[in-house]
């Protein structure tokens, strides 16, 4: 069994970039160091976006469309390197890979396709091609989260199909970021005095909240999953639209409705292993972004936290609601952005940093992100029909995709939205959780979504 890298193979089989690549050096942002300190050994810190296709593959117009759009995203064909001035994105003299695997129940060829980068020797993203039958393909596009977020990824890959298409991939755009209304007031007459205590009042609870992991069901020695790290189920557009009538008459949205039914589940699941008692804290990634902003991938997001104690989950209808809440306080408030400025203190003792991501301890029990519409967050220059996207003859008929999970955080939960469809995907740390236990977790998780629904 063999698989097939990109063109201008290096002797470590990685394709290697032209010359006139090595022009560029890059800081590292806070953010990026953090999700850097977290690699290691069972936490590769990757998110994963799958495409679905059907239809007349071409690896060929792939890979050229591969190259080519990295010309646009410097951060996704550089390696990290460390000196006096700390740490820096440089040019590497590699391409990103696309490995075609040749037989999808090849589980050793698999895992050799989905494992780690080493970001400090070759670009931290991947594409690995897997055939699934007739004129059906899955392409997944690995990427390490140190170098950019999902959505730049999404963006990044609507320029790849727009290149595959034959079309130029929409253009940069930057618009004037609003002012952070955390950090103007001058006096406390202010009428924002108000957010101020409540952010005050939020770190507080935040110190103070010491949330537990996820409990196995299994005491057996806990073995990785050689394929496809990440499984996922499909809500058909009929259940979508009683989901939503459901958000609307709570006054919340679809997202609150699954980031209430994550933490449902995670409390349903520990009350079946006898630790009904512990606290669950979520992980929300937040886009930073200015509305409309279009620019070579990079990390901008930060991180909003919704604890709940095992007292507050008695009466689902009322976990909806506080997720609504508590989610529009974070989007008006800038919450997600207070992270970035402590995670900036932090990293001006960059041992402390790293000494904090080493304790063994539960930061988040599980971190759920929502990518949203994945065709309008491409944005490629690309045909459609029946709403399904269509580049160079093909159907793309579903994209799926997931965070990285971090150390002592035992599960992530991706959500996507396409064509009318939701998508829900899950990945667990295969060092807390078993893969039954994966399984059984995501399969309590879509009863608990689609009973919501009904």
């Amino acid at each position: 069994m063999q698989t097939h890298p990109s063109p201008n193979i290096s002797n470590d089989g990685t394709s290697t970039a032209k010359p006139e690549q090595k022009k560029h050096s890059l800081r590292l942002s806070p953010f990026d160091v953090l999700m850097l300190l977290d690699e290691r050994p069972g936490y590769p810190m990757c998110f994963f976006i799958e495409t679905h296709l059907s239809g007349d593959f071409s690896i060929q117009r792939l890979r050229a469309a591969v190259e080519t759009a990295i010309e646009r995203h410097p951060r996704l064909r550089s390696h990290t390197q460390h000196n006096e001035q700390g740490w820096l994105w440089t040019p590497s003299d590699k391409l990103p890979q696309v490995v075609q695997l040749q037989c999808i129940e090849d589980r050793e060829s698999q895992a050799i396709a989905f494992r780690p980068f080493n970001i400090r020797q070759e670009p931290g993203i991947r594409f690995i091609v897997i055939p699934e039958g007739n004129q059906q393909w899955s392409i997944v596009l690995q990427v390490h989260h140190s170098v950019c977020d999902g959505l730049a990824a999404l963006e990044f890959l609507g320029d790849i199909w727009s290149l595959y298409h034959g079309n130029e991939p929409t253009e940069f755009q930057t618009h004037s970021r609003r002012k952070n209304i955390q950090t103007d007031s001058d006096n406390d007459d202010n009428p924002n005095t108000k957010e101020d205590h409540q952010h005050a009042r939020q770190t507080i609870a935040f110190a103070t909240f010491r949330p537990s992991s996820i409990t196995s069901s299994s005491n057996t020695k806990k073995i990785p999953n050689s394929r496809k790290p990440f499984q996922s189920f499909t809500l058909p557009t009929t259940l979508v639209k009683s989901l939503r009538q459901r958000a609307s008459q709570s006054g919340a949205t679809t997202n609150d409705i699954i980031v209430a039914a994550s933490i449902l589940t995670i409390h349903e699941w520990n009350r079946r292993q006898g630790n009904a008692g512990k606290r669950i804290r979520i992980t929300m990634p937040v886009s930073l972004r200015p509305p409309r902003d279009r620019q070579p991938a990079s990390n901008q997001i930060g991180y909003a936290f919704l604890d709940r104690h095992p007292s507050q989950l008695h009466d689902p209808q009322a976990v909806i609601t506080s997720i609504a809440e508590a989610s529009r306080w974070i989007q008006h408030s800038g919450a997600a952005g207070m992270f970035l400025v402590v995670l900036g203190i932090f990293l001006k003792r960059t041992w402390l940093l790293r000494l904090i991501t080493r304790l063994p301890t539960c930061f988040s029990t599980a971190v759920v992100s929502n990518i949203g519409n994945v065709q309008s967050r491409m944005r490629a220059n690309v045909p459609k029909a029946d709403g399904c996207t269509n580049p160079g003859g093909l159907i793309i008929t579903n994209i799926t995709a997931v965070p990285p999970v971090r150390p002592g955080t035992a599960l992530s939960v991706g959500i996507t939205a396409y064509c009318g469809q939701l998508t829900i995907t899950t990945m667990i740390d295969s060092s807390q959780l078993a893969p039954d236990d994966g399984i059984e977790l995501t399969a309590l998780l879509q009863s608990q979504i689609e009973g919501f629904a009904i």
